[in-house]
């Protein structure tokens, strides 16, 4: 056995299909097929069940593909700290990033740091912050950025602060936004604002109509005259169509923002394209 069937029962454990993990993996079926009967015989044992539909692993099918995914973690691993360990930056950066900021913020500050360093490949995983820690903390991923301020035992660093903003389709007095249907953004710096600035404001309780994860389907809802929301002002982009203002308090002694971290282990520093990265996301927040 060698990576090269790991990786084809990898996915075929994840498609329970041959013809799908042959698309896949640019393989033909007879190609797939002939790699697990070898396997089956040198195994001396069934790794698959054919089935009129698609495969279905036995128990030390189950258990090979288990295992082989630590093989490939493990060679993973050890390609990516002999890479780290030349002079030259190089070699895979995983990344994990909350779904908002990948969208807004992220596409630019990659572009900037690949230019610096040309031969880092990005490997990227978008998700909610907590999913991203997870992820993180499972040591799928090198570095987590995320804007939730979500608890991390690692090393912590502030890497931008935005402004929350009210947003509307038209523009609306503000003592008649409790009368006005609410987008509702899941995010902390958003909870607060209606924990905090709605009732220094207003002494009824805010009609929220729709609920979302997502910034983006939270302005689009807006754009169609669903509702009112409050977002990060780093999701506003100067193009979209919508009556924006910024959230203070009523004697102005205090704004709301986002705070967006980057969160990693110290021990990921060792590698040299997590060190270079992170060392890229402070100067680059710095600079700007």
């Amino acid at each position: 056995m060698d990576f090269r069937d790991i990786a084809i029962l990898q996915q075929l454990y994840k498609e329970k299909n041959i013809k799908k993990t042959a698309d896949l993996l640019f393989l033909s079926q007879p190609a797939i097929t002939y790699r697990i009967h070898q396997l089956e015989k040198e195994l001396n044992t069934d790794i698959l069940i054919r089935e009129k539909k698609g495969v279905q692993f036995t128990l030390a099918g189950e258990y090979l593909v288990e295992h082989s995914r630590e093989l490939l973690a493990e060679r993973d691993r050890i390609i990516e700290h002999i890479q780290n360990m030349g002079d030259e930056v190089q070699g895979t950066l995983k990344i994990g990033v909350s779904n908002n900021f990948a969208l807004y913020k992220l596409p630019p500050i990659i572009r900037r740091f690949s230019r610096k360093f040309p031969k880092v490949k990005i490997m990227l995983k978008t998700g909610l912050g907590r999913e991203i820690l997870k992820e993180l903390e499972n040591g799928d991923i090198y570095i987590g950025i995320e804007s939730g301020g979500h608890r991390w035992v690692g090393q912590k660093t502030l890497i931008d602060r935005s402004k929350i903003c009210m947003i509307s389709k038209n523009k609306f007095r503000l003592e008649d936004l409790p009368q006005q249907p609410l987008i509702y953004v899941g995010t902390p710096s958003v909870e607060r604002v209606f924990n905090v600035w709605w009732p220094r404001r207003f002494h009824s309780v805010p009609q929220i109509v729709i609920r979302t994860d997502y910034v983006e389907t939270c302005k689009h809802m807006v754009m169609n005259g669903l509702g009112t929301a409050f977002v990060p002002s780093f999701c506003l982009e100067e193009n979209d169509p919508l009556f924006i203002e910024e959230i203070q308090t009523e004697d102005m002694d205090e704004e709301f923002y986002t705070e967006s971290w980057i969160n990693y282990k110290e021990s990921s520093l060792e590698l040299s394209v997590v060190k270079e990265f992170v060392n890229f996301m402070i100067a680059d927040n710095k600079a700007n």
